[in-house]
């Protein structure tokens, strides 16, 4: 972890981990003080920066004017030397102390101590001055003791440091909500000023930890509220009824990674910082470094600035809130609050350097992927001057030339070249590929040139002080990928002043993609995003699909129209995919029609692109028309589309299509099939097996395979069956399903002999709470292996009193073998009576039980059985020689009377 302060080395300013590039055991903070000989030229603002990276909204400022250089008598806490990369990025006039090495964390040096408040009542010596400069009348409240709360004591080796607690508290600063507040962090404070143009009520101020030693200081229309933060902790700010908190853990219930953000616009020649409710515009010198200071306020939880921007006229601060603008001396620039947020111009009128810079609002855009502000052929240009640079590169320089190569190609809408330069980049330097930006910059021109597998790697964690600003691309990677629709809508509407902000080739990429999702799957208040879109036919045919989002069919239907003619051939084609969904929603065109018409639409499709996607249509017009091996063809000719497709949704229909297929047989018992049934089952068990590799591990994949195994079954496929079953159940979270499919598969392995494999089955896929019926159908299931392995007496205990059927059966065959009639006959008369209905035609299976009846009652010499049955079938038919068979058994018992 990297922290960087300034003033003397009283503090740290947030750093981060960077658990890759340093050793697993090690603690490393930068413990910066300024070098009295190191002065910040202008022309040295831009510089190379590497992983190392700061925490959200902790600008890194030039320390005060008149601050002493580290005494003589503390030479070991320069451990970086000037120059190193650890250094690069921050201001220049920084040196660095690795903790753990010099002095251990909490301590001071000598000269800081001296420098130290000796009681809590003492005022803050930098407030005091800046005051004291400034002329002000002043009224300063110090709130609480000042302490620092340590964790328990431990037992530590020599070389650990001692570790500060954070404190528990929160804060409350009960600011009105028509005040607006602006917080950022300098140096070793964190400073929140409050546009205070009524009293303060500050009673409510107060905390331990490191919020006793909070100052308040009261200023004509200004208050401004100072915390020191003694080491590399945190701070998190989130506005409720009754004004702000400010703690050091975030907020309950609220992610504070998706806290909004102020993203800046190009507004004529100025920066526009939007604003829900901007506060007032002021002007102030920062009281650590004295640096002046224009700052705007902002009344609601808009967020602040991500990142440090550094200009030739002035610098953008990071900020928690607010926007914090460093002038530059002389000065050059003025900001005025209007109605849609804080306006930045210079005071000439004349457009404001470095434009391209600061219209970005976090590194991951400007440094990661090099956005700039250019047109189509300043684009061109830098590229062309990035390529030349690139090969005439020496060795030490290659990679990073080649990075801004690629980055140029990607500005200029060149993605296939960026990522062919990376390519090259990273064969001859393969170690670059760890460092976050490089793989951050990889995975963007995967997701624009649509290597999907490439473009996962967005959703991994990315280092704390970024992870804000990727949820952008993390929103565009869940959009093309499918399946988390509201995630992906949440993010992109949050961000979607960001990218209307991005280079025009860039933004003609990911634009309609984005709009289009956030028409058809966002909520009302997501839409809202889309009211400031720019022009064009893209344009409209999101507004068309918004307006059937918000049943407006009549303006959808005029734009649909007008769009299916449009020059654009995607947006034409586009335009008749949504008049066909539209008509076949409200009943004008049967689900057989719209496939057909779907077919037709693929010659348009294919020129644009699109095959894919009308494919995956007309499959979902073929499901809602049953017509289930249609659908799995035009499943099949989408997934050998070139476009990329949502992978979610084709795995969808498939399973829809697949347990289609799998109800047709649906129905049928379990006797042999005609000649005509074999060859359909042939066939679906064909489909079944070409289509179930493209579904993932899931529950529904799990029954498809149960499904699959079952059809082989009535195939006499049997060790086939019960490797599809075998693979099915691991797949079911279900306790129920599984302990059902594992039944399936253990009378499987009974009728193949495999006892202990069935038993084995039955055990693994059982529980200790399984229903009634359940644990019934198990017991019937382990007596059929016990007679079949000629234990017929616990087969028989097992069955018990079972009424079932089955279990009937199988108690009637035992006593069969046996030549036990009378048991027999009670078993039998019990299956009659559950399966033979009293009138209406008899099935083959019932006629043929009716017989068997009357046979072991024959046999027994019931003759009240035999009455009974003969009632009971009446003059119904047999077929064959069945019903002469059962006539004569009956009768002759009547002759024997």
């Amino acid at each position: 972890m990297l922290g960087l302060t300034a003033g003397g080395g009283q503090g740290w300013l947030c750093g981060t981990a960077l658990a890759a590039q340093t050793p697993a055991r090690a603690s490393f903070f930068m413990d910066a003080v300024p070098s009295a000989s190191a002065q910040t030229r202008p022309d040295e603002a831009e510089q190379k920066r590497s992983p190392v990276h700061l925490h959200h909204g902790h600008p890194h400022h030039a320390p005060a004017a008149g601050t002493q250089p580290v005494p003589a008598a503390e030479p070991v806490q320069n451990h970086v030397k000037p120059g190193d990369p650890l250094l690069q990025g921050v201001p220049s006039g920084w040196g660095a102390h690795v903790l753990g090495v010099g002095k251990a964390q909490g301590e001071m040096p000598a000269a800081a101590q001296k420098q130290a408040p000796a009681t809590p009542e003492k005022k803050d010596q930098s407030l005091s001055q800046f005051l004291e400069a400034a002329g002000k009348d002043q009224a300063v409240l110090r709130l609480g003791v000042g302490r620092i709360d340590h964790a328990p004591s431990s037992r530590r080796t020599g070389n650990e440091a001692p570790v500060t607690a954070p404190s528990r508290n929160r804060i409350l600063i009960p600011v009105p909500g028509q005040m607006g507040i602006a917080a950022y962090q300098s140096g070793d404070r964190f400073i929140i000023l409050v546009d205070a143009s009524q009293p303060m009520d500050v009673s409510a101020l107060h905390g331990d930890g490191i919020f006793s030693r909070l100052n308040v200081t009261t200023l004509p229309e200004l208050t401004m509220i100072s915390l020191p933060v003694p080491d590399t902790r945190q701070l998190y700010l989130s506005q409720q009824s009754d004004g702000w908190v400010l703690g050091d853990q975030p907020p309950p219930g609220m992610d504070y990674m998706d806290r909004p953000d102020i993203t800046p616009e190009l507004r004529g020649n100025g920066l526009l910082f939007p604003m829900r409710r901007p506060g007032r515009v002021f002007s102030i010198k920062d009281p650590v470094s004295g640096t002046p200071l224009i700052v705007g306020t902002s009344a609601l939880d808009d967020g602040g600035m991500l990142s440090l921007r550094k200009g030739k006229d002035y610098d953008v601060w990071p900020s928690l809130e607010g926007v914090v603008i460093a002038q530059h001396e002389p000065p050059q620039v003025v900001m005025r609050a209007t109605m849609q947020g804080d306006l930045l111009q210079r005071a000439d009128d004349r457009p404001l350097a470095d434009m391209d810079r600061a219209v970005y609002a976090s590194d991951v855009d400007l440094n990661w992927l090099g956005l700039k502000q250019l047109t189509a052929p300043q684009a061109q240009e830098r590229y062309r001057k990035a390529l030349v640079a690139a090969a005439d590169s020496s060795p030490k320089d290659r990679f990073q030339k080649r990075l801004e190569a690629a980055q140029a190609a990607l500005g200029a809408g060149a993605f296939p070249d960026a990522r062919a330069i990376m390519d090259v980049a990273l064969e001859d330097d393969p170690e670059e590929a760890f460092r976050p930006d490089v793989r951050f910059f990889l995975a963007a021109v995967d997701l624009l040139t649509g290597r999907m597998k490439g473009a996962a790697q967005l959703m991994q964690e990315w280092p704390e002080e970024a992870m804000r600003a990727t949820k952008l691309w993390q929103g565009l990677y869940e959009a093309k990928a499918g399946g988390k629709d509201a995630e992906a809508t949440r993010l992109l509407a949050r961000d979607m002043p960001r990218l209307l902000n991005y280079p025009a080739s860039l933004r003609a990429s990911l634009l309609p993609v984005a709009a289009e999702v956030i028409a058809r799957r966002g909520t009302p208040s997501d839409r809202q995003a889309l009211n400031h879109l720019p022009a064009g036919s893209d344009t409209r045919f999101v507004q068309a699909v918004r307006a059937l989002r918000d049943g407006d069919e009549k303006e959808a239907t005029h734009l649909l129209e007008a769009l299916s003619i449009d020059h654009d051939p995607i947006i034409a084609e586009k335009a008749m995919e949504e008049g066909v969904a539209l008509s076949l929603r409200d009943g004008h065109l049967t689900s057989e029609k719209a496939a057909r018409q779907y077919a037709s639409l693929l010659p348009d499709a294919c020129l644009s692109g699109r095959d894919g996607i009308v494919n995956m249509l007309r499959a979902g017009a073929h499901i809602r028309a049953h017509q289930w091996e249609s659908a799995l063809q035009a499943l099949d000719q989408a997934q050998q589309a070139p476009a990329p497709h949502d992978e979610a949704r084709m795995q969808a229909l498939t399973s829809a299509a697949l347990a289609g297929v799998v109800q047709g047989f649906s129905g049928a018992d379990g006797a042999l099939v005609s000649s005509q049934d074999q060859a359909a089952l042939l066939h679906g068990a064909a489909l079944l097996r070409a289509h179930l590799p493209d579904l993932p591990a899931s529950d529904q994949k799990g029954s498809l395979l149960l499904d699959y195994g079952r059809v082989l079954g009535r195939l006499g496929l049997e060790k086939r069956a019960g490797e599809a079953m075998s693979t099915a159940i691991p797949m079911m979270t279900d306790p129920q399903h599984r302990a059902a499919a594992g039944d399936e598969l253990a009378e499987n392995e009974i009728r193949r002999g495999l006892f202990d494999k069935a038993s084995e089955t039955l055990s693994s896929t059982g529980g200790a709470h399984l229903p009634p019926q359940e644990a019934a159908r198990r017991n019937r299931i382990m007596a059929s292996m016990a007679a079949a392995s000629g234990k017929p007496e616990v087969a028989l205990y097992l069955l018990g009193a079972d009424q079932d059927p089955q279990a009937a059966d199988m108690r009637a065959h035992i006593h069969e073998n046996r030549e036990e009639w009378s048991p027999a006959v009670t078993d039998l008369r019990s299956m009659v009576e559950q399966l033979l209905p009293p009138k209406g035609t008899l099935t083959v299976s019932q006629q043929l039980l009716a017989l068997r009846l009357a046979s072991d009652a024959s046999r027994a010499g019931d003759a009240g059985t035999l009455d009974w049955i003969r009632n009971r079938i009446g003059d119904r038919p047999f077929e064959g020689d069945a019903g002469q068979m059962f006539r004569l058994l009956v009768s002759a018992q009547q002759t024997g009377q």
